[in-house]
């Protein structure tokens, strides 16, 4: 198993941190020496009582959800199977209601869908997104899908939407990011709110945005990215607020970040961004722009943290060493985060984070992907 997952794995976001406050400047990062972790508060410490835990060595462990997504069991009343023939997902979208899932066996969608409000587009058998596919409104669902070339998913009418669960590569899209979030048609108000979770990003100049414009109306995008992965993506997470009445909140949990000129960038935001239980490795700028927290989240090879001082907590600095799958090593991304501080229930692979070893205080890590005892 341990040499099929590297094909399997796809590349691919943490709530109420305690602030990281250690006394050092904002503004500056410190090396962590060997052995040493982020605990509560912040402080850099040295373990002395062994780890019970395994894959130390860098393995990848087997996921705990399948990779990429089962077909579901078209019996099921709640499904409705598209099996190839893309004249019928017009034709399923029109059938299904609040609750269904249109399951695409084996499909290229091209542009120009609108997803039902509340329904889940599940794509399974190598099913992969080539156009521009949006939510209809109100909310729904995005999973399960290669996105290749042109493909995008677009969240711009007022509801709640969740992307989750899907491969991004070798996007051509050179403007707008796969996966946009956004609220910028001048006549139209729109209250978006999306969360990107679990999604593995291969390459490319983009990954997530979030946009508005104009200066009437309501213009608003909430957007939560969470264990997501992305490697040699230039700009993965792009954030832009222009005009009066536009508002962006920005929150970044659990993410990894690999390979980028620019991890994260922020455009005349007025709302602070949280990063939290974030790892940002061998890249040029982790965060430009502001304004900016950051609460237990670490770089190694950047060349800047972040470019302006961030308003609370600071980056960590030393190797996770990674291994396959980007599984954190004995380095300072492993057991970071006290027992007091609130993360995701599961990593990017579907396997649960720590809520108590017995006998011990439980530390989830740092990153999108946790190593399993």
């Amino acid at each position: 198993m341990r040499a099929l997952l590297p094909l399997l794995v796809a590349l691919a976001a943490c709530k109420g941190f305690q602030p990281a406050a250690d006394g050092t400047p904002a503004s500056v990062e410190r090396e962590l020496g060997a052995g040493e972790r982020v605990l509560p508060g912040g402080d850099a410490r040295r373990e002395t009582a062994p780890r019970d835990r395994s894959l130390l060595d860098g393995a990848v462990a087997a996921p705990c959800r399948a990779i990429p997504l089962p077909c579901l069991d078209p019996v099921d009343p709640k499904v409705i199977e598209v099996p190839g023939e893309q004249a019928k997902l017009d034709a399923a979208f029109a059938a299904a209601k609040a609750g269904d899932t249109v399951q695409v066996k084996g499909l290229s969608v091209g542009a120009g869908f609108a997803i039902p409000a509340y329904v889940t587009l599940r794509g399974c058998a190598g099913a992969k997104l080539v156009g521009n596919v949006r939510f209809a409104g109100s909310g729904g669902t995005l999973e399960g899908f290669e996105l290749t070339g042109a493909g995008q998913v677009v969240a711009n009418q007022t509801g709640s939407y969740l992307v989750r669960f899907n491969r991004v590569s070798g996007s051509t899209l050179s403007v707008e990011a796969p996966v946009s979030a956004r609220s910028i048609d001048g006549l139209v108000s729109a209250d978006v709110s999306l969360v990107v979770e679990a999604n593995w990003f291969a390459g490319g100049e983009r990954g997530v945005e979030a946009r508005t414009k104009y200066d009437t109306g309501t213009h608003s995008v909430a957007l939560t990215l969470r264990n997501n992965v992305f490697t040699q993506v230039q700009r993965p997470l792009e954030a832009a607020r222009s005009g009066l009445v536009g508002k962006v909140k920005l929150g970044v949990e659990h993410c990894t970040f690999e390979g980028f000129k620019t991890a994260i960038a922020l455009f005349g935001l007025a709302e602070k961004t949280l990063v939290a239980g974030s790892l940002f490795v061998s890249g040029e700028t982790g965060v430009e722009g502001g304004p900016l927290e950051v609460q237990y989240s670490l770089t190694h090879g950047v060349t800047t943290a972040s470019l302006q001082p961030p308003l609370a907590g600071s980056f960590a600095k030393g190797d996770p060493l990674l291994g396959p799958g980007f599984v954190p090593g004995p380095g300072p991304a492993l057991d970071a985060l006290p027992s007091s501080a609130l993360v995701p229930g599961e990593d990017y692979y579907g396997c649960p984070r720590p809520v108590a070893y017995t006998g011990t205080d439980a530390r989830a890590d740092i990153g999108a992907v946790e190593a399993q005892r």
